[in-house]
Order: structure tokens, then sequence, then C-alpha cells
């Protein structure tokens, strides 16, 4: 788990201290400041765990601070940590179900257009489908089961994308490639919270969305103010940002009107294997 501060450390070329696990909480009590057991360069100890990272391909980091500077419902507890593959983070003793649709039939490759009325629909159905599996599925313990039900978390996702760039004859790496990209996210983003709160309107907001509505309210708004960004891109695929930016004005609208139905709606998983297939 890596704090704001050791990022800030890493770009000043600064020190870091490590402390033993029980030695913060014995300072406390004993009303003096921590003593640190080692202190390193943060430079040297992040070439380290960049390193360790890179030499197994496990995910690497958990960059607390961000995480729950997003987290939709921190009046319930803070997230501690991710599923093993590093793309779904909430809260402890919670699981969502995932579901990836193919960017690539989505693109006709003879007009060279994307079918975003055909995806749109596709992020409702998919989003009310999840829905029904938070009722459904398996879950590996009663704690799991429990807060399942009460925060409704859904994984719905993409798969793909390379290849749609590809298909679409653009660099991974570049302007366009990451408009496309961000504009996609967004709408599928946007379009499933819009659903949720649909969802909400006949079937109520989750049971912890009461106690977590002005932050969730406000994370809604923190992305739908990273929706406006697009608006820098200045390439062949500015309309896309159009149709990004009405979903999330749709989402928002809705949003306050019903409240939301479930805590996370999206989760963009590792689809090698569900791309190759």
């Amino acid at each position: 788990r890596i704090p704001d501060a050791f990022m800030e450390a890493v770009e000043k070329d600064g020190d870091w201290h490590l402390y033993w696990r029980t030695e913060k909480e014995k300072a406390k009590r004993e009303g003096r400041s921590p003593k640190p057991c080692k202190t390193l360069k943060a430079r040297d100890l992040w070439d380290r765990i960049a390193f360790a990272a890179w030499s197994c391909a496990d995910p690497g980091v958990h960059f607390s601070d961000t995480i729950n500077d997003w987290h939709t419902c921190p009046n319930t507890d803070e997230i501690r940590a991710s599923n093993p593959c590093s793309e779904y983070l909430f809260l402890d003793d919670t699981a969502c179900n995932l579901a990836s649709l193919n960017l690539l039939k989505f693109y006709d490759v003879n007009t060279g257009k994307f079918d975003f009325a055909a995806y749109e629909h596709a992020i409702r159905l998919w989003t009310l489908t999840l829905e029904i599996s938070v009722y459904m599925a398996q879950f590996p313990s009663k704690e799991i089961a429990q807060r399942s039900y009460d925060y409704r978390p859904l994984g719905l996702g993409y798969a793909n994308l390379g290849a749609l760039l590809m298909t679409m004859g653009l660099p991974y790496d570049s302007d366009d490639a990451r408009h496309v990209c961000g504009c996609l996210t967004a709408i599928m983003h946007c379009r499933a919270y819009e659903a949720s709160a649909d969802l909400a309107e006949s079937h109520d907001p989750f049971p912890g969305f009461q106690t977590n509505a002005y932050q969730m309210l406000d994370i809604i708004y923190k992305h739908a103010n990273q929706v406006t960004s697009l608006r820098n891109y200045k390439g062949d695929y500015r309309d896309w940002t159009d149709r990004a930016s009405l979903a999330a004005d749709d989402m928002i609208e809705a949003a306050e009107i019903h409240g939301i139905r479930n805590a996370q709606v999206t989760v963009i998983a590792p689809t090698g294997t569900i791309g190759l297939v």
C-alpha cells in the first residue's frame, strides 16, 4: 500500500522511513513520535518495487490514498486491498460478478463507424443482468454474501480494446487511441450508473446508500468532471466526446433524482483470455 507521501518523496528524491508494524500504535500510546527502524532513499525503493512487479508479473502496488479518494462508501469503511488480479477494489468481504463486452463487435470495418446505440443498449442490458446476478450468485462465506447484497457492486467491463484499435488503424500509444479508450470507458461507466439509478427508482438504492449518499454523489460528479477533460482532444474523433459528455449528463441527472442501486458498476478486468476466445 503506497500513500501519496511516498510518491512525493520519489519525485523529490527524498528519504522514506520504514517502521515496525507495531511502532506507530506504541508511540501513539506513549505520546511520542514513532522511531523508524530503517531509512531508505525513496527512488531506490521505488526501483526495487517496480523490478519486483515486473519480474513476477503480479500486480505491484496499491495506491491507497488515490483509491480511497475515489471510494463511493467511505463512511462504511476504507478500501484496504484489491482482489488478486487487482481490478476489483472495494470494501472487505465484498465481491462482484464480471461481464466484458467485446468492443470489436460494435465496430463496422466497412464503414469505419462505431455503433454507439448498440453499445449503450448492451451496457444498459448487462447492468440489469449483473444486478439480477447479485440475487443468484454463490458466495464463499456468509459475510461476503451479506455485504455483496447490501452494497450490490457490479463488474461490467470490456474486452478486445487492442484488437479494436488495430482494426481502426490507430497506434496503441497515440492521442487518438487514448481518446477512443477514454470515451468508450466514460460511456460505459456513465451509462451503467444511469441504468443503476433507474433501477433505484423502482427497487430503491442499495441498503448502504443513505450512509454514504453525499460521498457517493460527490464521486459521481468527479467522474463527470473527468469526462470534460476529453474536450481537450483535437483529433479526428472529437464527435466521440459529445457522446461521452451526454452520458455523463444523463448519469448525474438520474443519480440526483433516484439515488444509486449499486455502489460500483464497472470493472476493467485483465481480459487476455476472453480476448483470445
